[in-house]
């Protein structure tokens, strides 16, 4: 399931260094197909010298081997058909999504509206009027009516190119709208998946818990037993039932957890918020390297990116507007007409009056109000462009950090698996070293915490595995294909 409308890399169609050849000077006597000209050269691809010297375009930092392209396809390693019915379903019914596809239907309608500016406009209309007299003597006398129909036309000869540039911005507006878009459809896929493996990985922190409840109140039965038969001091007692107490506290606190994000995940499919869905009982577990091809293909493969840029190309588009509203205007107006007494001859009739007029007007004296609006629309430029350098960096780095992430997840996981095999087995031996009367249980309740201390944190470690990957695809830009 893809959108309808996608932007690719190709809608990106101007480079930086040719903006202030788009903008027209102030000078009336250049000819209007010299600027034209100048207009339809503003083109080209998104350009990699306008970024910092020091920014590193041929590979990535933390991780310089990753150079492979980008999987299209990044959910088929993670994912199964569970997760891909969980994504379909909130892409066709998650509220914002909607709403964003809506906005952008308002601004394709923006598009409409700018582009028939450059058009004449025709209208026609039919008046009637009647004449005659009031007297207090000869009361009213009505001399006759009059039936007018008539045409007009006004065209605004585009002369110096700020209406096609007005109509132009409106276009790189909408293509904005649609990258951003896609980017919210991107961006949704990589939430449903991850909050979907948080609730997964909430539900088997909870069955941990139980599982440590159902342990200790094991040994609470244990520790209880043997006071009574005088075998242990009251201390230990009041050490096992603490800790069965403290377990009871933070399973109920788990279970809110569960509900909460569970909650989460369903107001983002667009289901009622009630904690309560069947979902996968496992979360895949990858360790394979990410081809993450290299950070000039940032520019293009995201799509946040791609759409700050037409942003930036709309603002520029904006100043040029702004500067031709200040040369002189053509309009050419037409009228043509036809009146008759009566109704029903009115299209018969054979007089017929016609009228054609042209004006050329130049604004000379605006209380610095077009100059005003000129230095507005290029400081909007340059917060743009600002705002397009401050992305990419922000792409680059959440690239940069969910590579290194990567390494440091695997570390620990790997350290989380040997340690929890040898907390298991210390566990086991000293509740039975303590049966024996050899350690204290003191030693014992220490075991037990670092066994549940180290499932607990091999649970969330592989879990964050999980969802690193996904932050990482959707760092790169990566996309996905779901066969409906």
């Amino acid at each position: 399931m893809e959108s309808d409308e996608y932007i690719s890399p190709a809608i990106v169609d101007r480079a930086r260094d040719s903006r202030s050849r788009c903008r027209a000077r102030p000078q009336w006597n250049i000819l209007a197909a010299v600027l034209a000209t100048a207009i339809a050269a503003c083109a080209g691809e998104p350009r990699e010298d306008i970024l910092p010297a020091d920014t590193p375009l041929d590979g990535w930092s933390r991780a310089a081997e990753l150079s492979d392209a980008v999987s299209l396809d990044w959910m088929a390693e993670i994912s199964d058909e569970a997760i891909v019915a969980l994504v379909s379903e909130a892409l066709t019914a998650n509220f914002d999504l909607a709403r964003q596809r809506l906005l952008l239907e308002e601004s394709r309608q923006s598009v409409v509206i700018a582009g028939a500016d450059g058009w004449p406009s025709l209208s026609a209309s039919l008046g009637t009027s009647r004449r005659g007299t009031e007297s207090d003597l000869a009361g009213s006398e009505i001399f006759g009516t009059d039936y007018d129909l008539g045409a007009n036309a006004n065209w605004e000869i585009d002369l110096w190119g700020e209406l096609s540039a007005a109509a132009r911005a409106a276009r790189l507006d909408y293509e904005a709208s649609l990258a951003s878009f896609e980017a919210a459809r991107r961006d949704l896929v990589a939430d449903t998946v991850i909050l979907t493996y948080e609730a997964i990985a909430a539900r088997q922190l909870l069955d941990l818990f139980e599982q440590r409840l159902v342990s200790l109140q094991a040994t609470y039965d244990i520790v209880n037993g043997n006071y009574r038969r005088g075998l242990t001091d009251a201390l230990d007692v009041y050490l096992a039932q603490n800790s069965l107490e403290q377990q009871r506290e933070t399973v109920a606190e788990q279970r809110q957890n569960v509900l909460e994000s569970t909650a989460n995940l369903q107001l983002l499919l667009g289901r009622y918020p009630s904690g309560d869905m069947v979902l996968p009982a496992t979360t895949p577990f990858v360790q394979s390297a990410v081809p993450a091809g290299l950070p000039s293909e940032l520019l293009v493969r995201r799509q946040d990116i791609v759409a700050e840029w037409l942003g930036l190309l709309a603002a520029d588009a904006r100043v040029a507007v702004a500067q031709k509203n200040r040369f002189p205007r053509l309009t050419l107006t037409a009228a043509g007409g036809t009146s008759s007494v009566s109704l029903g001859d009115i299209i018969d009739t054979d007089t017929t009056s016609w009228s054609l007029t042209s004006s050329l007007t130049q604004p000379i004296f605006q209380a610095g109000r077009l100059r005003g609006a000129q230095r507005q629309a290029e400081a909007r430029a340059e917060a743009q462009e600002q705002q397009y350098l401050a992305q990419v960096h922000r792409a680059f780095a959440d690239v940069e950090n969910a590579i290194s992430r990567s390494a440091s997840l695997n570390q620990r996981y790997a350290a989380l698996l040997k340690a929890e095999s040898n907390a298991r087995t210390a566990e086991k031996l000293s509740l039975e070293q303590y049966q024996r009367g050899l350690i204290s249980f003191t030693t014992v309740l220490e075991s037990q915490r670092r066994a549940f201390d180290t499932g607990t944190s091999l649970v969330r470690v592989r879990n964050q595995l999980v969802q690193n990957r996904v932050a990482l695809y959707q760092a790169l830009g990566g996309n996905f294909v779901l066969d409906q």
